[in-house]
């Protein structure tokens, strides 16, 4: 998994003391920061050289395109878990399972373990996450219920998955909303939190709501908020990426953006999908 391998990047230094402030520096490395954006439910051929996606063809011309990266299962929740654990899990989140007994991860490592273990801090920012678990909370005060205030989906969250996380309430109070209100963009929380390494973390995951994420979002009564539409999730990231490449943390401090998808429509080992390094390190 490349999120695993980026992580371990940032981890290969020595280790210093566990703090979850301003994220730790070191001079020796390639980067100190990394924001990972996942995007949703489409392949590489449903982005590259697509007229539908003008902003996502210029950041792969303009920095890095991995065209081997591929996905490892169907549907999403499979690929979220990989991506922080390095680990398959499909036997049983293959049904994209809300949090409970018999949809978790157990005591599995996960990334979160890495950063901790070395000192590095961690955020991951929800679009539309409650600010408030309400009715739906793990022991930790996570929120493990299956929509949040707007279009949040819980099998796009990966980290309330793994019971040290979801246990703890030290580290669910590092999973955050994006977003103040309850649409998605402008995601002024988490832009916020790149204008200064006083406020950035090592690794942050960004997951979008299910209508700028490219998924698309249908109301339980029929009614249709939002299509899977290229354009939208293509859209949403010409707003977001400049700001987030002109933001404090990128300009001046060795920032590394990562963009993907978590599956496309093919099948392992050959599901590839956009994947983008971005940032003036990439």
């Amino acid at each position: 998994m490349i999120v695993t391998m980026l992580v371990l990047a940032l981890a290969l230094s020595n280790p210093v003391a566990a703090t979850q402030t301003a994220g730790h520096v070191d001079v020796n490395r390639a980067f100190n920061y990394v924001v990972v954006i996942v995007m949703e439910n489409h392949g590489l051929r449903d982005v590259i050289n697509v007229s539908s996606a003008p902003f996502m063809n210029q950041l792969a011309s303009s920095y890095g395109l991995a065209v081997n990266y591929t996905a490892i299962d169907h549907p999403s929740l499979p690929n979220y878990l990989g991506l922080i654990s390095g680990q398959d899990f499909s036997s049983w989140s293959s049904s994209d399972c809300s949090p409970r007994a018999g949809c978790s991860a157990g005591s599995a490592p996960n990334l979160v373990d890495s950063l901790e273990n070395r000192g590095l801090t961690w955020k991951a920012y929800m679009e539309d996450y409650p600010s408030t678990c309400g009715s739906h909370c793990s022991p930790g005060n996570c929120f493990v219920g299956d929509n949040g205030a707007g279009v949040y989906a819980a099998r796009h969250d990966p980290f309330v998955y793994f019971e040290d996380i979801a246990n703890s309430s030290a580290r669910c109070s590092r999973i955050v909303p994006a977003n103040s209100g309850t649409s998605g963009s402008p995601d002024d929380l988490f832009l916020s939190d790149l204008s200064s390494p006083s406020t950035a973390s090592n690794f942050m995951w960004l997951t979008p709501n299910s209508c700028n994420d490219t998924h698309g979002f249908t109301y339980h009564n029929g009614t249709v908020l939002c299509t899977d539409s290229i354009s939208i999730g293509d859209n949403y990231l010409s707003r977001l990426v400049p700001k987030i490449l002109a933001s404090e943390l990128f300009t001046h401090h060795k920032a590394a953006l990562f963009i993907t998808f978590d599956e496309g429509e093919t099948r392992y080992p050959n599901d590839y999908v956009y994947s983008v390094w971005a940032g003036p390190v990439a």
